[in-house]
């Protein structure tokens, strides 16, 4: 308890998907308390998925309201600096203090048509060379060239989703490399904003938030940014991070070899190098880590928590069931193989907007537990093909895996063994927060304690997966 070690804490905030995580980690690297708060996400149209910052702020409120530390009750006198982390690409225009109209989130897939007929093959090589990011219709660029560039808006700023969330807090419009990135108007070599970048997309650049590196001080508290958080005003507010380098740093520090599979709402794949490295088929993305001369390549895969729940659901399951009844399936699922292509289209390693679920091989005899397994092996079939990609120039020696999986012991066997690579849980139940909070310390921290479990090796079942897993790439190729 902070009581018992007198240490100075850091509250880290993540503003996710579909939930606000909060965290409270002293100096030493420990998480003394987290805590969540949910938030919704409107669907009015066809591919829309809108959020209204008014919601995420109330979603702050109450997760550093429901931050319980235990004896600690004076946990809120002993913070000294406040982190972020968040969603991107999601995208907040605004005027003054205020959001002009709801958050347009990397969920969205409105603009994604208009991007791939606006977006020719030599142009998105150019652009990916230059930013370091597969461009399409879910980067801010071309969701304010698509949604709001041709609107009479008097757009005054342009924020993704932690930069308003800091601008909520300070009053100051600032944003941090690794989110810049998802502007697709970040020259990635320069470390800077590109007008020409800025004039392809329409965004004025006089409305683009200045960049500072993920430890510098945004500002203090604000009177309101203090009255929400429930602390005092003036207490620092660090830029932070995007959510994906914020929880690898958490989960794996900066490690070349590690790979982390941060699994939420989608599962953020993600390693650590110290150069800058382009893939030749523009198969992952480039963004700054949280360190200068570091820089994570990831690949992202869309609906993999979301598919979870919409089986779960369909199912009639509640938490934790899905993999239990995989348990009960043999390796293979009975003959089923299921492509787990649920958010129309997908990134991970093959960025088609295109793609859809499909199950094949399905016959009166399967049961659901073979359909959970059937979806679970996808899911890991899927985080293969993306690891192969980053082990072509670089070794991926061992994974580390936060998220439902990894509670479960024989869906991380499963993991292991579709990997062929030791496969360590994480402990950390909100990656991102935690990452925050230890940027928010400032200098180097201590990594976290006890942050990972005993790693899973792979077993017998190794060599049957590694023969499903040739078929399953022969069945849905890049």
């Amino acid at each position: 308890m902070p009581e018992a070690h007198g240490s100075a804490l850091a509250l880290g905030l993540d503003l996710g998907t579909s939930a606000v995580k909060a965290a409270l980690v002293d100096a030493a690297g420990r998480v003394i308390a987290t805590a969540s708060a949910p938030f919704r996400t409107f669907a009015d149209e066809p591919g829309a998925a809108e959020q209204d910052p008014a919601d995420w702020l109330a979603a702050v409120g109450a997760a550093c309201r429901a931050l319980d530390p235990g004896a600690a009750r004076d946990w809120r006198a002993q913070v000294r600096a406040v982190g972020l982390a968040g969603q991107l690409p999601t995208l907040v225009c605004g005027s003054a203090d205020r959001p002009l109209a709801r958050a347009i989130t990397w969920k969205d897939a409105r603009a994604d048509a208009w991007a791939t007929a606006a977006i020719s093959a030599t142009e998105r090589r150019s652009l990916y060379e230059r930013t370091g990011m597969p461009i399409d219709g879910r980067y801010l660029g071309p969701m304010y060239r698509h949604h709001v560039a041709a609107k009479a808006q008097p757009v005054e700023w342009i924020l993704s989703a932690k930069d308003y969330l800091c601008f909520a807090l300070t009053g100051v419009r600032v944003t941090d490399p690794s989110t810049a990135a998802g502007y697709a108007a970040f020259d990635l070599g320069r470390g800077a904003f590109a007008v020409d970048l800025c004039e392809r997309w329409q965004l004025p650049p006089t409305t683009l938030p200045e960049v500072r590196e993920s430890r510098a001080v945004a500002g203090g508290l604000s009177t309101a940014g203090a009255a929400l958080l429930g602390l005092p005003p003036g207490v620092p507010v660090t830029v932070g991070a995007a959510d994906s380098v914020a929880g690898a740093y958490a989960m794996t520090g900066l490690r070349a070899g590690t790979v982390s599979l941060a699994m939420g709402s989608s599962t953020i794949v993600l390693d650590a190098v110290p150069e800058y490295r382009l893939d030749r088929a523009a198969r992952y993305l480039l963004t700054p880590h949280v360190a200068s001369g570091w820089f994570g390549r990831e690949m992202d895969l869309l609906a993999t928590g979301t598919g979870y729940a919409w089986l779960s659901g369909l199912l009639g399951w509640r938490a934790g069931e899905l993999e239990r009844a995989a348990a009960q399936s043999a390796v293979g699922a009975a003959g089923l193989s299921f492509a787990p292509y649920l958010a129309g289209g997908e990134q991970g390693a093959l960025w088609n907007p295109s793609l859809t679920g499909t199950i094949a091989g399905l016959r009166l005899v399967h049961t659901p537990a073979d359909l959970a397994r059937a979806f679970l092996e996808g899911v890991c079939f899927e985080i293969g093909r993306c690891i192969d990609v980053l082990a072509e120039t670089s070794p991926a020696r061992e994974i580390v895996v936060a998220g439902h999986l990894a509670g479960h012991r024989e869906s991380l066997q499963m993991l292991a063994d579709i990997l062929a690579r030791p496969v360590r849980p994480s402990r950390l139940e909100s990656a991102a927060a935690v990452g925050a909070a230890l940027l928010a310390h400032g200098g180097e921290p201590a990594p976290v304690t006890g942050a990972t479990g005993e790693a899973v090796v792979p077993g017998h079942d190794a060599a049957a997966y590694a023969a499903l897993y040739r078929r399953y790439l022969e069945r849905h190729p890049a």
